[in-house]
């Protein structure tokens, strides 16, 4: 209950569906990757440009001798790289190149071509003019350096220097600037992927029994509720009912699942007939479920009796369409004004009878509390088979709490990736703390990457063909 990571919390769907939603947030993070990183480098980037020459170097009494020409060139190369930067050599180019060159920076070598009596200077330095003019300077201070040769030597000229037109160093922003900005790209997207499944909500079916120690009730999976372009401009489908004859069937059949569940505590106990359902916060769709279990059990032959307790937010006539002109106002039979049979909504076309709202109230707590609540239960109890009464979320007000010790049982409607684990179980522990029975979670909205060994394709479940199909189950 307390692990920091679950294996069996982890749902492909919910990931992809978070990286997707902040999209937004890898692209720019990516883009300010790519920004600074260039404005970095633009303002980081020193330029190097190199000179290079090649000379002969031979004692000036050639004894003819190819070994002794190379030994004449050792020494000269060594005495030019001990000397390099030492002040006779700074002397010169002070000369040479005024006291403009910066802080004489340039970088200098000098080696010999092995096997050869051939001596190559480079000097490397910011600006390509100074870097062609710094061999000149030293070659011109050999005067000053020929004391310390053992031999006089003289020089032929064999790859005179020239002015580097490019730098050694090529600045290439764009290429490194990208490859910075995919990486801030890939560190925000794995970012992102551990929040998604670190993020304490239940996920999985596994995680209700697992994480939620409860039991799994069923699920009801995502139902498209206007699946074309014109269903979808004009709002043609308002609710999920299964009396919808566009409702798949794996909507239907989850329903139907939860309907038998719901029986067996009826057969076990055939004086225990009320069953509330309520959540832990909105839009969770615990409405939705409540009527479609009403629907489902009305169309086995059961006698019903729906009670749209949320009064702050009734929806019951909203999902069934029923014009507000129709309906007596719950409130009135519970302050004394009207009776049961004046209450109940009994619709053509629909085969529950419903006592619900048709305005929020304030103030409902009081109305859940009294003797009058408590009446209309028991009076529904006997006249209906089930009686199924839709609550407010637990989590925003106690109307749900005010009911638990007047009904029989209880279940909690939790969406898919929607109320916080620690949440959920509170509102489990106020349940089973109670003097009713609860009866299990249903995971509502529930949507899935799954493979199925049915048939080849993208979609809903079929049942023919063979090969595999990806399906997505979707649903509010």
């Amino acid at each position: 209950m307390n692990k920091i990571f679950d294996f069996k919390n982890i749902d492909l769907y919910s990931v992809v569906r978070d990286v997707l939603k902040r999209m937004w947030l890898v692209l720019i993070v990516g883009c300010i990757g790519i920004m600074v990183a260039f404005t970095i480098m633009k303002e980081t980037y020193t330029p190097t440009y190199t000179s290079t020459a090649i000379y002969v170097v031979n004692p000036s009494q050639s004894t003819g001798y190819v070994s002794g020409n190379k030994t004449v060139a050792e020494s000269v190369v060594n005495v030019f790289n001990t000397i390099l930067y030492e002040n006779v050599i700074r002397h010169k180019l002070m000369e040479d190149l005024g006291e403009t060159e910066p802080n004489f920076g340039s970088e200098r070598r000098v080696e010999l071509i092995e096997g050869t009596n051939l001596m190559k200077m480079t000097v490397s330095c910011e600006d390509p003019i100074v870097s062609f003019k710094t061999i000149g300077a030293i070659m011109d201070s050999y005067d000053e350096i020929s004391g310390f040769l053992r031999e006089d030597a003289v020089f032929d000229e064999l790859k005179a220097p020239v002015i580097s037109k490019s730098p050694d160093n090529v600045f290439t922003p764009r290429i490194r600037s990208l490859a910075v900005g995919l990486g801030c790209a890939l560190i925000t997207l794995f970012v992102l992927v551990i929040l998604s499944v670190l993020r304490k909500t239940v996920k999985t079916e596994s995680a209700v029994e697992e994480t939620l120690e409860t039991t799994h009730l069923g699920t009801i999976y995502h139902e498209e509720k206007n699946r074309t372009i014109k269903a979808k401009v004009v709002q043609s489908v308002k609710s999920l009912l299964i009396t919808s004859p566009i409702i798949t069937n794996k909507f239907i059949e989850s329903v139907n699942n939860i309907r038998t569940k719901i029986e067996y505590e009826r057969e076990r106990n055939p004086r225990k007939n009320t069953f509330m359902v309520t959540s832990v916060c909105e839009n969770e769709g615990k409405s939705t479920v409540a009527m479609n279990i009403a629907l489902s059990l009305a169309k086995e032959g059961k006698k019903v009796i729906l009670i749209d307790a949320d009064m702050r937010k009734p929806a019951a006539y909203k999902m069934l369409d029923i014009p507000k002109k129709q309906i007596t106002d719950m409130a009135l039979l519970l302050q004394g004004k009207i009776g049961l049979d004046e209450a109940l909504y009994k619709g053509k076309g629909i085969p529950i009878d419903i006592v619900m709202s048709s305005r929020g109230h304030t103030r409902t707590n009081e109305y859940m509390k009294s003797a009058a609540m408590l009446d209309l239960i028991n009076k529904c109890k006997e006249l209906a088979d089930y009686v199924i009464i839709d609550t407010p979320p637990m989590a925003l007000v106690s109307d749900a709490e005010a009911l638990l010790d007047r009904v029989d049982y209880a279940m909690l409607v939790v969406r898919q990736d929607f109320s916080f684990t620690s949440d959920v179980l509170n509102c489990i522990n106020i349940v089973e703390d109670s003097n009713t029975k609860f009866i299990g979670v249903v995971l509502n909205d529930f949507k899935v990457f799954r493979v199925n060994s049915k048939r080849h394709m993208y979609g809903y479940g079929h049942e023919e063909s063979n090969g595999k199909v990806v399906e997505v189950y979707e649903g509010e």
